[in-house]
This record gives C-alpha cells, structure tokens and sequence, in this order.
C-alpha cells in the first residue's frame, strides 16, 4: 500500500486534471442517459404474461389505457367531449356508453347496470386507449392534450396518467431532494469535523463521484426511474464516511511535510475504506442476481456509484486536501460533539437489561417480518397521498369503482368459438365489458366489408384480439381469481393456443419471480458480507456476530409494517435488506475495530466503554447523513414506491445505528472468550503449540525406544553370553 500512497501523492495535479475532465464528460452524458418507467421491461421472458405482451406489441402494437370522469355533465355533453378526445392524435378508442345504447333515448330505457357503469350523478366514465404505451412520447402528448380539453373539475387517471406525471415530476423532485439534502449534510459535517473548509471539500468530492456515476449510466440500455430518483442522495449518504475516515487518518499525522503525512494516512487507510466500500458493494452486487431484474438495474448503478465514490476518495480527495491544506488549517474549529464517556459508562451498566430487550423484540420480529401484506406491481408507483393522481384515482374509485384492462389473444379464423368465448366471459360478474371483434362487427358480414382501421384495432392475420375490463384492482385476490377463471375460459375454446397479458397477469408473474428471489438475494448479500468480513478480522465468530446485529435490525424494520396494518412494496422489501445490510454493517465493523484495539491493554468492559466513546462521533455523522438523506426521498417524492423505499432506508439505517451503538458492545462482552478463541492469529497459535507439544511428545517417544532398544540389546548380549558360559561349563 506504501507504493501506491506514493504513487497518488506524486501525481496528484495529473489525477486530479483526468478527474476534471471525466466530470466535464459524464456532465455532458447524463442527459443521454434513457429512463424506464416500464415495470414490465423487467419481467423475465419466460413468464406466460410477459410472452403475451410481447405478441401483443408485434401484432397490434403496445397500447396504454386511462380513465377520464367528467363531472357535472349531460349525456349530450358527455358525448361531444368524447368525440374530441377520440380525435385527439394518439388516441385509438374511447369506450362508453354511446358504444352499446342510444344515449338519446329516455335514461328510463337504459340498463341501470349498465348506466351505473358509465355516466351516474351527473358524471360520465369514459375508458380511453391509446395508439402506443404509456412511454412514448406520442402517448404523452395525448394524455396532456386530454387534460387541456376536460374540465377543470374532470379526473384523469390510469397507467398512462402514472408515467407523465412521474415523468414530470422526477426531475425536480431529485433537484428538491439535493436542494435541501446538500445543505443539511454540510451543516452535520461541520458540527462534527474540526475544520468548516473540509466540510466543502467533502461534498466535492462525493459530488464528483455521483456525476462520474450517473454520467455512466449511458453504458447501460435503460435505468429504472426508481433507481433514478434516488441513486444520489444514497449514493451521497452511503459514502460518506470514505471522505471522513481519510480525513482523521490525515489529521493524526504528523504535518511537518505534508506530503509525507497525507502518503502514511493513504497508505495506512486504504485497506479499511475498501473493506468497508466492498461489504456495500456486496449487498448491492447481490441484487444483481434477482430474475426480476428491475434488481440488477438497481444493484449494478449502485455498486458502480460505491466504486467511483471509493476511487474518487482514494484518488481525488488527496488532490484536494494538499491543494487546500493551509485553508483547511486557517476555517480549523474545535467539535461541536460532546464527550460520550458518560454515556458510554451508563450503557455498559446497564447491557444486560438492553441484551433482554432486543432478544424479547427479536423473535416477534422474525415472525412478523415473514407475515407482511406486499403489493408487487404497478399498484405501488403511482402518485402518493395528496398528489392529484392520488385524488383523481379516489374520486374515481369513489364513484364508478375500478377497472383494468386484460387482453386474450386468440388464433383468428374461428368465429364461433370467439363469440361462445366472449359471451361466457361477458356473462362473468366481475366483467364490466368486452371489446372484440365478434361483438362490435355483426355475424355475416365478411372481413372484407369492415373498414381496415377498425379492423386493425381487434384482428390481424393470426390473432383475434379480446380487451376485457375487469371491477377489480390490480393487486387483489379477487383480481387474481378473476384472471384465472378467464385462463380456463380461453383453455375451454382454444386449450393452450392462447396469450394473456395485462397489468394484473404481468403482477401475478412479478410475484411468482420475486417471491423466489428474495432468498436468493438475502443469501447471497449475507454470505458475500461474511466473507469480507472474515478476511476483514480473520475471525471466524465475528463476521456471524456482526451480521447477526444487522439483520436483526432488518427484522425489526420490515416487522413494522405488519405491526401497523400497512401493506409494503416487495421490491422495496428485497432492495432495502441489501442496503440496509451493506451500508449500516460500516458501523459495526468501525466499532469492533475499536474494540479490538482496546482489548489488546484492556479488560473486556472497559474496551466496550471506549469503543463506543470513540466510535460514536463517525456513526452520528455517517448514520446522520444517510438517515436524513432517506427521509428526504421519503417527504419529497410524490411516486408511492420511491417515497416508501426511503421511509424504510431511513427507518432501518435508524434501528441500525441504535443496535450497533447499545447492543453491539454487549455482544461482544458476551462473546469476547468465543471471538478470542476463533481468532485466525490465536487458532495459529493453538496449532503451533500443538505441534510443538506433539513434537515434544515424538522426540520422549524417540528416546523412550532408544532406551528400550539399548536395553533389550544389552540383556540379549548378556543372556548370549551366559547361555555360552553354561555351555562351556
């Protein structure tokens, strides 16, 4: 490590110009880089509902859908509003009530059931789809378009509302989250560093490392819109303690040559800030490997942002320091932190009191972590409560009830088969209309007499097309009973020459995939953790001692929801064990270095004593930072996933901070025999001394049979001679 200290010391005005021009590059790129909203993109092409989706997109083209509710309307009205929005550029079909009654007849001669579907109390549902799906820009212009024609006091919701909205807001709810998150973070760091330029130089730092990340992100296809909204501030949050660390080894040395100093502090450091970069890459890598791989979208940006954020401290924060090291000197201020010797002594009183508590807590929490209520699709990345997204959905609701889209594609020729098909389907409960060829053409009447474009929108040379709106939600038993039942209606006429897809077969696939990759993902980010961390402290005990800590607290924090009767998003659940893993386990490896140092002059709960006192002051800063880093995703974003992601970020970095600080030391008080005893140093010197013993045992054994050999050699020689001798007589 000496060399390589010496290598970035000597050429750090070249480093630190390639890391400028990297900056200038990645600024320019970041624009590029292309942002999916599609949650479907990330379901496996295996599973039967994204296969149908991807025959739907060749044959008809991949359509999106709305619901608009006017208000305060007449049928009359109603109708003249409809007809505009069906002429609208990208729209294909707006289905209501005109579709299957006349609407100037007596509303006493229409169905009520009908009636109640689609216009009651004075507002009319009409159900819109479009030409292309809900991330084209074409769509986009065609949903603004519609809210510029309705009324203002009109609703506007469904998947195509979800993308604009959210791609309208991203933007400024990530400059929002930064706007604020910047400042707070300076403020924590300069309360808690001696000197306020450092401060400055910190987030330059972590700043550069971001840009050099999202700038990046072009070698990818895609980036998901969630890892989007908050790769940053986590990524600002997550590393930190890089900076800090660097910094402390810096200011321990002697500064008469400068040079000198910041080469020891690099060379000395290095191998600990890769230590605790890799536990997080760990966890992040780990997502890599899920089938739904909205997982490795995640896992790999942020893994990427943790390398250029270990680089960027390694190599740039150098440069910087010795650049401004008399500034850094002249803003030096005394720390704003108090002493924690007394708190310390008062939690070394009282371990085995806190030992019982978090083992009362630990098993309820283990139970009710695996009994969580999860919404697994698109349910979940909409507009958060008080958005209007949110209002227009319950007002809706409210009114009319739900409705979602599911599509049957079946083989074209068979006409009586799709007819008897669409009745019994028609026929179901939970049906709230039909679009198919064989109920909007009249029978008899040939191909060739229907006009193409409505031809188009239902049939083409191998499939026959049927849109069925189902009253349920997209995340409901009953919506998953009902497309169920629609699969042994389509095996009835057509066997297994049929596809389905829509949002709730593409949620049922999602759950089938993520429900076998969170043991896959948890394994894997639990094993690679230990592994470093093995290595890290060459102890066998103590990597299963820290890990245990931290998944303890991610048992409690996924408990919450259950215990609070709210239903989580599940790729939530599967993200935050791995970053809650990786990024809160730096706490516990700092404070059982400290410990470890201690020990080596100290008895076992005095070394608990003073590693809490010196560690608390980098766990305040760096859990600081990346709590209040994720409570701001969470107050900040309006979409639903992203604002739960960093409620439970947020919450798990707490529950983390607060086991490693108060119960961690006494883990270690408990286990300081066992942590000794598996030490890689002490287990080489048991079996050196086990050697040498049954070295010695071989050389007593050795001069045992020597001892015997001569004797018996010496009797042999002395009865050959008396045999002689009585011989001779």
């Amino acid at each position: 490590m000496d060399k390589i200290a010496e290598f970035i010391v000597k050429w750090r005005n070249k480093i630190g110009f390639l890391f400028i021009i990297m900056i200038v590059i990645s600024v320019l790129l970041i624009p590029m880089v292309r942002i999916n909203y599609d949650l479907s993109e990330y379901v496996p092409d295996t599973e039967k509902a994204k296969q149908g989706l991807n025959i739907v997109k060749e044959e008809f083209g991949m359509q999106s859908f709305a619901r608009v509710m006017l208000n305060y309307v007449t049928l009359v009205q109603a109708k003249e509003i409809k007809d505009q929005i069906a002429s609208i550029d990208g729209v294909d079909m707006v289905v209501w009530l005109d579709d299957s009654v006349d609407i100037n007849r007596p509303q006493e001669f229409i169905s009520e059931e009908l009636l109640n579907d689609y216009y009651k109390d004075g507002s009319a549902l009409f159900e819109v789809m479009f030409e292309e799906d809900e991330y084209s820009s074409k769509t986009n212009k065609a949903v603004g378009e519609i809210q510029r024609i309705v009324p203002e006091n009109s609703n506007v919701i469904g998947s195509a509302v979800d993308t604009k909205s959210s791609q309208d807001t991203l933007a400024n709810q990530i400059t929002k989250i930064m706007v604020i998150l910047v400042p707070v973070v300076i403020i924590i760091l300069m309360l808690t560093t001696n000197s306020y330029l450092s401060s400055l130089l910190f987030m330059a730092v972590i700043g550069t490392s971001i840009l050099l990340n999202m700038g990046t992100n072009i070698m990818f296809k895609h980036v998901s819109f969630v890892t989007y909204s908050i790769v940053a501030a986590l990524q600002l949050a997550v590393s930190m303690d890089y900076s800090v660390f660097l910094l402390h080894e810096f200011e321990a040395e002697d500064k008469t040559d400068i040079l000198k100093a910041m080469t020891k502090a690099l060379s000395t450091s290095i191998v600990s800030i890769s230590s605790s970069a890799l536990t997080t890459v760990a966890g992040f890598v780990a997502l890599a490997f899920m089938d739904f791989t909205i997982g490795k979208d995640m896992g790999l940006v942020f893994a990427k942002g943790i390398v250029f954020s270990l680089l960027s401290v390694i190599l740039f924060m150098p440069c910087l320091i010795l650049k401004f090291y008399p500034m850094i000197e002249k803003s030096s201020h005394k720390s704003f932190l108090p002493n924690f010797d007394k708190f310390s002594k008062l939690m070394s009183r009282i371990s085995y009191l806190l030992i019982a508590i978090v083992l009362l807590i630990a098993i309820p929490s283990y139970v009710a972590q695996n009994q969580n209520e999860f919404l697994y699709g698109s349910a979940s990345f909409g507009g958060g409560e008080g958005t209007k997204v949110y209002e227009d959905e319950k007002a809706i609701v409210e009114k009319f009830g739900r409705s979602n889209p599911v599509i049957i594609l079946v083989p074209n020729g068979d006409y009586v088969s799709e007819k008897a098909m669409g009745e019994e389907i028609e026929n179901l409960k939970v049906v709230k209309t039909v679009q198919s060829f064989t109920n909007s053409v009249p029978e008899g009447i040939p191909d060739s007499f229907v006009p193409i474009d409505s031809y188009q929108k239902l049939r083409t040379e191998k499939y026959s097309r049927f849109i069925i709106y189902l009253k349920t939600g997209s995340e409901t038993e009953l919506a998953f009973d009902s497309v169920s039942e629609l699969e042994n209606i389509a095996k009835k006429y057509y066997g297994d020459d049929y596809e389905i897809t829509g949002v709730i077969p593409i949620t049922m696939d999602i759950k089938e995939v993520v429900n076998s990759d969170y043991n896959t993902v948890n394994r894997l980010s639990i094993v690679a953790v230990m592994i470093i961390l093995l290595f890290t402290f060459k102890s066998v005990a103590l990597p299963i001692l820290l890990t245990l800590v931290i998944e303890l607290g991610i048992f409690i924090n996924m408990a919450i929801p259950y215990f609070t009767g709210h239903s989580m998003m599940f790729i939530g659940y599967l993200i935050v064990s791995s970053i809650q893993l990786g990024a809160t386990i730096d706490y516990a490896i700092l404070l059982t270095n400290n410990y470890l140092e201690a020990r080596k002059t100290k008895v076992k709960r005095e070394a608990s004593r003073i590693a809490v006192n010196k560690s608390l002051p980098s766990i305040i800063t760096s859990g600081g930072i990346l709590v209040v880093a994720a409570f701001l995703i969470k107050w900040c974003s309006s979409i639903t996933a992203v604002s739960q992601i960093g409620e439970l970020i947020g919450r798990g970095a707490l529950i983390s901070i607060i086991l490693v600080v108060f119960f961690l030391p006494h883990v270690l008080v408990v286990f300081d025999k066992v942590i000794e005893f598996t030490d890689f140093n002490h287990i080489k010197d048991r079996t050196e001394k086990r050697h040498k013993k049954l070295a010695q045992k071989r050389d007593e054994l050795r001069k045992k049979r020597k001892g015997i050999k001569w004797v018996t050699k010496t009797m042999r020689k002395h009865n050959i001679k008396k045999i002689s001798n009585e011989k001779k007589k």
